[in-house]
């Protein structure tokens, strides 16, 4: 586990929300505009998905949207929060996973 995705998980177990937890776990060590993102609605994409989104255009990574969101659908299925907590994994894991996905595409 890298430190991004450890502290992502820490900050989620902690009471933060998806987005909160994955943008503070990246905002000290990249060039992110300090203004925390939203949380998603019910009914709408995941939170840690959305904020990675964000993260990868707040880094000039915005080519590599799409197939951060194809990667993160063929892992989990889906891609609405609705969807992903019918199933029995918790928001922590795609906090952390949405966290060791963007390390991976941030260091190419």
């Amino acid at each position: 586990m890298n430190k991004h995705e450890e502290k992502a998980r820490e900050l989620k177990n902690s009471g933060k929300n998806c987005s909160d937890s994955l943008y503070t776990s990246f905002a000290s060590d990249t060039t992110l505009s300090g203004e925390y993102p939203q949380p998603r609605s019910i009914d709408g994409k995941c939170g840690a998905l959305i904020t990675a989104l964000r993260i990868l255009d707040e880094t000039g990574h915005s080519d590599k949207k799409e197939e951060f969101e194809k990667k993160f659908i063929e892992k989990f299925g889906y891609a609405t929060c609705k969807e992903l907590m019918s199933h029995e994994r918790r928001c922590t894991d795609y906090v952390g996973e949405c966290a060791r996905m963007l390390d991976e595409i941030l260091a190419e």
